[in-house]
């Protein structure tokens, strides 16, 4: 619908503007959600229309004496709109169908935003009878502000924001905080609202601050915060999310990010020690999982209220960005949180609302967070335990405390703490362990694994096969789905950038892709310049560069923004290019080849540095710099590993013996002290870095080639791949080394053995079976 005939059918119908206004604002709303770049800009506008179109009903409806004045005032207003609308119109139609670049088209719709907002804030600090122009009301405001149609494009003459900003903002506090004690609630109110990891209902917000702050919302703040039907609370302007965020514009007014998770923390906290309990879903039987009860969506609604969800969730997100002001008291609430039975009921939530395995990973960040060891060991402790129980855990509530607490280690204090406040549980007389122990992760896939790599944040694993590139779980060992394909071959390295928001992968099919880390998608087209397979990559420790070694004998460089190739190839090695890896500051780049050397290039020409490392007396398969970059570590199909001068090119004592056939990959551990080693007689093993010697015997467990290893970025874990198909986790911190004693039995020195053995989530899982065939009773206290 024009704005024209708009006029004329208001103009048949004065009685009944709102109908045609609101379908002229769907349908104007419709095609600017198909063709806007900037959602605010849409929700501004929607907000302006709403907004008149209200007061124009209310117009309608007041008792006013003079008939010809209501009716004056209704033409008047309705006039002015329309005329509004078309100026917007035009102004969006304009911003749409410009020609102009990104950049110009992105600062006309961030003015946009600001006068959108102008209009609607201004008109809501003024008096009713003001409210008849909107538009002129904006203009007012600043009369710097101008809008004109310049054919496909608009033009804005800039605004004083900063000036603009803080007289308005700060003039809207001062009346919102007017009230004896409405300071302190609204204050408090946005800080949620600001750092909410969602937006959150006002019913939520009064329960993680124990206030009532509704009405002061409504009624001070209603033109820069949203009330939504079902109470959902969002800031509706985005400069004042900003103003509040500027402690330079805001002054008294300014809100503390640091301060607000703070706040946030302690709220999650406060809610969960009050509202968590025993069986909140009131789940009658154990013998079915979660996902079998006909009615848990209506009995988590029901009985997990809203502010509990957030704060199971979430608390620990708040807690690591928390200031340190106020880390003693947050450490003590987390320390009480952690006793018996929060822990157990905590964990009756997230297993409800599909959320453990997320949950793990909150624990370590919360664990590295603490400064206190024994609160560290208490967190630590419940990470273990939910990590050992995982598939009870996260898919039958009541088998927390049937199947998981009866098999705990018997030293943890979780577990002693949980068989003293749950007595009528089962009870295990023997074959029960002290401590826990390490579990045997074996994460088992389709094809064999060509590469394995850890993402930054340790939490999950890519693994390179044919034409896939699979993504895996750390702590549960689940898979969490395969990327798009964008291989035609196996695929035979993967790399991440330092940030974690980018990886590299290179393929037998002579390609290398880039890919977003986040989403998974692949970015543009595949780099296609080598003229052979590609055998490895490495991001450089800044981001911003590639290296791609193949089998046509060079090393190239890519931007790692745009995929384009940086010069000329580098030429230097006589065979194929097995591994490349760069230096920790960046200017150097190593590389393995199939002529037995190892090569030293400049990172910025391209051009060798010093003669080729001499050593190896066969292929050299991977190399790796030391984290101080004095040290390359090299293995090779000679069997042994080697370690070089990375200054004087010169090897470093005699080579590393111990594997029985070829050595496929070499890794330096973070702090630099270890070296893991896989070969193709299936095992890993861990040297000194400082010394050369064996750390301990073999990792065995593999049953075919080790093709791949690699270090978490804390040191604790090693994960291998191999050609049998399966990825496996060691456990880097509990392998003897010539300074520890070796384990004492109670101790697993490693993840993944060869060796039969029992964990306690098999035995869990095995009784959790069981009582699916009815032979564990239901639970109680």
């Amino acid at each position: 619908m024009s704005t024209e005939s708009l006029v004329q059918e208001t103009s048949q119908q004065p009685t009944l503007p709102l109908f045609p206004l609101l379908e002229f604002s769907f349908s104007l709303a419709k095609e600017m959600l198909e063709k806007a770049r900037h959602a605010k800009v849409l929700l501004h506008l929607a907000l302006f229309l709403s907004y008149e179109a209200v007061d124009l009903v209310t117009s309608l409806n007041e008792s006013i004496e003079d008939e010809s004045k209501l009716e004056e005032r209704v033409i008047n207003k309705w006039t002015n709109f329309t005329l509004t609308i078309d100026s917007l119109y035009e102004l969006i139609n304009g911003w749409v169908d410009s020609n102009s670049t990104s950049l110009d088209r992105d600062e006309e719709i961030k003015r946009a935003s600001e006068l959108f907002s102008d209009m609607y804030n201004q008109a809501d600090l003024m008096d009713s009878s003001d409210k008849m122009d909107l538009f002129k009301a904006a203009v007012e405001l600043d009369q710097s502000a101008q809008i004109s149609a310049t054919g496909p494009g608009i033009w804005m003459a800039p605004m004083d924001s900063n000036i603009r900003d803080s007289n308005f903002y700060s003039t809207l506090l001062t009346n919102a905080y007017r009230p004896s004690g409405a300071r302190e609630i609204i204050m408090q109110t946005l800080q949620i609202v600001l750092v909410a990891e969602h937006p959150l209902t006002i019913r939520s917000i009064d329960a993680l601050l124990g206030t009532k702050n509704e009405e002061l919302l409504v009624n001070s703040l209603s033109s820069v915060i949203s009330i939504a039907a079902d109470g959902t609370v969002t800031i509706i302007d985005p400069i004042f999310r900003d103003f509040l965020h500027d402690k330079e514009t805001a002054g008294s007014f300014y809100i503390d990010e640091v301060q607000s998770h703070s706040l946030m923390a302690r709220s999650c906290f406060v809610v969960m020690m009050e509202e968590l309990t025993f069986n909140i879903c009131r789940i009658d039987s154990s013998f079915v999982r979660n996902n079998e009860i006909p009615d848990m969506n209506e009995r988590i609604s029901s009985f997990i209220s809203s502010q509990l969800q957030y704060a199971a969730i979430h608390w620990h997100k708040h807690l690591i960005q928390s200031g340190e002001e106020l880390r003693r008291s947050l450490s003590d609430m987390l320390e009480q949180f952690s006793r018996s039975p929060y822990p157990l009921y905590w964990m009756e939530v997230i297993s409800a609302l599909g959320k453990v395995r997320g949950s793990l990973c909150g624990l370590q960040d919360a664990r590295d967070w603490l400064l206190d060891a024994q609160t560290k060991e208490r967190v630590e402790d419940i990470h273990r335990f939910i990590a050992s129980f995982y598939t009870p855990i996260s898919e039958s509530i009541p088998h927390i405390y049937i199947s998981s607490i009866p098999f705990g280690a018997r030293g943890s204090v979780l577990i002693q703490e949980s068989i003293e406040a749950f007595p009528k549980t089962l009870s295990v007389t023997q074959g029960y362990y002290n401590r826990w122990k390490a579990l045997p992760i074996i994460l088992k896939g389709s094809e064999p694994n060509w590469a394995v790599v850890f993402f930054p944040n340790g939490r999950q694993i890519a693994t390179g096969s044919n034409q896939t590139i699979q993504l895996w779980d750390v702590e549960t060992g689940q898979a969490l789905g395969e990327l798009p394909r964008g291989h035609d071959d196996w695929v035979t390295s993967i790399s991440f950038s330092p940030d974690g928001r980018r990886m590299a992968s290179g393929s037998r099919d002579m390609t290398l892709r880039l890919w977003d880390a986040e989403t998974g998608q692949a970015f543009g087209e595949p780099l296609r310049d080598h003229e052979d397979r590609v055998t490895s990559v490495s991001f450089s420790p800044d981001g911003r560069q590639i290296a791609s070694g193949s089998c046509d004998d060079t090393i190239r460089l890519w931007d790692a923004e745009t995929g384009q190739a940086f010069g000329e190839p580098l030429r230097g090695h006589k065979d194929w290019v097995t591994s490349v890896s760069f230096s920790p500051d960046g200017r150097q780049i190593a590389s393995g080849s199939y002529d037995k050397t190892v090569r030293l290039w400049d990172a910025m020409t391209g051009q060798p540095l010093e003669e080729p490392f001499r050593g190896h007396e066969n292929v050299v398969t991977s190399v790796s710099f030391s984290p101080d970059g004095r040290q390359i570590a090299s293995g090779s199909y000679d069997k042994t590993v080697r370690l070089w001068d990375a200054m004087t090119t010169q090897p470093l004592g005699e080579p590393l013996r111990g594997h029985m056939r070829r050595v496929t990959s070499v890794s330096f551990s973070p702090d630099g002290r270890q070296i893991a080693s896989g070969s193709q007689d299936r095992t890993i093993r861990l040297w000194d870095a400082e010394t050369g010697q064996a750390l301990g015997g073999p990792l065995r467990g593999h049953e075919n080639w080790v093709t791949s290893v690699s270090f978490s970025p804390d040191g604790r874990q090693i994960a291998s791949g191999s050609y049998d198909k399966t990825i496996r986790l060691w456990n880097a911190e509990t392998t003897p080394t010539l300074r520890q004693r070796p384990p004492d039995d109670d101790q697993s020195s490693s993840l993944s053995s060869n060796e039969p053995q029992t964990s306690h989530s098999a035995i869990a899982e095995d009784v959790w079976k069981s009582s699916e065939k009815g032979l564990v009773v239901v639970m109680n206290t």
